[in-house]
């Protein structure tokens, strides 16, 4: 098994791309390839696998994806700092967030080529500050039907969908969500917001938007209780990705180095803790299932990747094997 592992670089450390092997029995992993790619944030596939599409700090690079090898097709330049993509659904589109420019937008792709880009820009802040001293756009994420698509807005509190530029107010203010996952069953949703640590269950409609059903902290024993006081910086949240059987929800939680699982109810959205797992090293941003019982997370501050196996009764995950030495590594993808 191949995974895609993207990282921030500097004038040291310029390789922000790399291909892991993954060996699933033992769960050892080696570098297969590097590409220098710069603060390769976030990366996506096109629907049909053959294309992978990565940040590249100020924009977007495209890939022809060969299993474990990349071939650099195009790039974009977009001015800011892109920190997410996504491919629409019918492949014709990705769309992006950039954090520090505050705007997001979507790309026109064909065969692995940029065109006709669309931007929009955020404006106004939030109540947290610094954080939230202005826009912060910090995903873009298609809708299930592929209408539209959802732009999360750190600093503003909000989910904005496009085209048509519908905001949705996130409860609470100042809480800064940071990602939206929708469940395949087209109508839930779940946020993870960073600056207050807490998850969210929403129940989504392309005709009225979304609605909060639930909230509960990430963290073992929340910073403030009181909505207005949140998260000093030294406790984040971060990721937030479904358990393989699409019946829990999983976050990772920097500062408390961990990953935290709830259970959902698919009718009514009600979400409650099943378990909490502490792991060795620093700063865990995204983790990625590749199989039903094998995970991994990228430790971003201690530069290691963590091979994790995850027990489905529990909700617990035990780490296999590690693979250290990577410069700030922040994002996987499985391999097509």
């Amino acid at each position: 098994m191949f995974i895609y592992l993207g990282c921030y670089t500097d004038a040291t450390h310029p390789d922000g791309l790399s291909t892991l092997e993954l060996d699933e029995a033992s769960c050892e992993m080696r570098v297969v390839e590097s590409h220098p790619v710069a603060n390769a944030l976030y990366q996506t596939l096109s629907p049909d696998g053959k294309w992978l599409y990565s940040c590249t700090g100020e924009g977007l690079a495209s890939f022809r994806a060969q299993g474990p090898r990349l071939f650099a097709e195009d790039a974009v330049r977009l001015g800011g700092s892109c920190c997410h993509v996504a491919a629409m659904q019918d492949g014709s589109r990705v769309v992006f967030a950039d954090y520090l420019g505050g705007f997001a937008g979507s790309v026109e792709v064909a065969e692995g080529r940029f065109g006709k880009i669309a931007l929009h820009r955020h404006s106004g802040s939030g109540p947290n500050l610094p954080r939230q001293d202005r826009a912060h756009c910090h995903q873009a994420l298609p809708t299930p039907d592929g209408a539209a698509y959802c732009v999360v807005d750190l600093g503003l509190d909000e989910v904005v969908t496009y085209p048509g530029g519908k905001a949705f107010a996130t409860s609470p203010s100042g809480a800064g969500p940071r990602h939206l996952l929708f469940h395949p069953n087209g109508r839930l949703a779940f946020l993870v917001s960073e600056l207050g640590n807490l998850v969210s269950s929403l129940r989504w409609s392309p005709v009225t938007g979304f609605e909060l059903l639930d909230s509960l902290p990430t963290l073992r024993s929340p910073l403030e209780t009181a909505s207005e006081k949140l998260s000093d910086g030294s406790h984040l949240a971060a990721a937030i990705r479904f358990t393989p059987d699409m019946k829990r929800v999983v976050v990772s939680n920097r500062g408390e180095e961990s990953l935290a699982v709830f259970d959902f109810d698919e009718a009514t959205g009600r979400l409650a803790f099943r378990a909490r797992t502490t792991l060795p090293g620093s700063w865990p941003r995204d983790f990625l299932f590749v199989s039903r019982d094998l995970a991994l997370v990228a430790m971003e501050r201690s530069g290691e990747v963590h091979a994790l196996r995850y027990d489905a009764e529990a909700g617990t995950f035990s780490v296999a094997a590690t693979l250290g030495g990577f410069f700030r590594p922040v994002a996987l993808l499985a391999a097509p």
